[in-house]
């Protein structure tokens, strides 16, 4: 590059004039910012060529070509310097100059090719930094980093998965499922099932501990499932297909001796209970609200379902007392 520089000028420079001598001394300050470029000296490469920029100003239009060089390397070394971060895994250090690769390109209105692929690293960048702050639970600076994210792709629906699950670790209910329900809303459009499973997973777990709490809580003497109900009731608004809610609804029922309504809850856990031993454990309680309803053929077909302890002895001896169901 410095010899076509130099065939570039040759003829100013013959000229002897002080314009020459300063031209000559943009010319050889833009040869040094190469030099430190092709040494991976990014940083000192970007100094040089923008001091080549204020060099030029002072000469003129004769710099005007050195000039439009050096403003077209700035953007590349910024790039240069954050493929470099990014090779190392070092996201927080990319990013920055990720952003001034986009900067610089805007302003000089140059390099595009370049500035869509900083743009496409830097979406990456934010991701991956977001996720390095949230495994060690820097939460707010982690949502910082999905916000950026977001801020240049809103249709990021994974970044409001991650943001979802950050307020999840937090015990905020209600940022969770208003960041789960924009992610699960994204990953219905691209129908994407592994995203949509996660996101029920995550809302099942935070609403079923409340289920188990509640169960472990009611008086033996006085059999009030009021609490219980209420925390099954609100894991549903949260995720009608939640099948654990589904099956302790309909076990607080036949309890309560409520035997359609045990049943309608059942069918509907068996919708979407995929453990064999919640899948037993639901057919347990779907056979005995048929049995108790008279409708044992049902029944029997519902208990011979149960395979998984410690739900099959108990169904063994239901059918025991069940005409023909042996």
């Amino acid at each position: 590059m410095k010899l076509r520089l130099i065939a570039i000028f040759g003829g100013m420079l013959l000229a002897g004039s002080l314009s020459a001598q300063t031209l000559t001394e943009v010319i050889n300050e833009f040869n040094t910012g190469v030099e430190k470029l092709n040494n991976q000296e990014y940083d000192v490469s970007i100094e040089h060529f923008n001091q080549v920029l204020v060099m030029a100003e002072k000469v003129g239009d004769e710099a005007n070509e050195i000039k439009d060089k050096a403003e077209k390397q700035i953007p590349s070394a910024y790039y240069r310097q954050a493929m470099l971060f990014i090779k190392r895994k070092q996201f927080d250090n990319a990013i920055p100059n990720l952003e001034k690769t986009i900067e610089s390109c805007n302003l000089y209105n140059n390099n595009e090719e370049i500035r869509q692929k900083a743009g496409k690293y830097l979406l990456q960048s934010y991701m991956r930094e977001g996720q390095h702050q949230y495994k060690n639970k820097a939460y707010d600076e982690a949502i910082g980093y999905f916000d950026k994210a977001l801020a240049m792709n809103a249709n990021l629906y994974k970044a409001h998965l991650a943001k979802g699950i950050i307020y999840l670790d937090q015990d905020d209910p209600d940022m969770m499922l208003e960041e789960f329900s924009v992610a699960k809303e994204g990953a219905v459009a691209r129908n994407d099932e592994k995203t949509i499973k996660l996101i029920n997973v995550k809302i099942d777990s935070y609403y079923n501990k409340f289920i188990t709490e509640e169960m472990e809580g009611v008086d033996p003497e006085e059999n009030d499932y009021t609490y219980v109900i209420e925390a099954c009731e609100n894991a549903l608004a949260a995720n009608p297909e939640n099948p654990r809610a589904l099956y302790h609804l309909a076990l607080v029922n036949n309890k309560m001796i409520e035997y359609d309504k045990a049943i309608e809850y059942a069918l509907k856990a068996l919708q979407y209970e995929t453990d064999p031993v919640w899948q037993s454990a639901i057919n347990l309680q779907l056979g005995h609200a048929y049995q108790n309803s008279v409708e044992y053929e049902k029944a029997c077909e519902a208990l011979h379902k149960v395979v998984e302890e410690p739900f099959l002895s108990k169904a063994e001896k239901k059918m025991n007392n069940i005409p023909g169901c042996n």
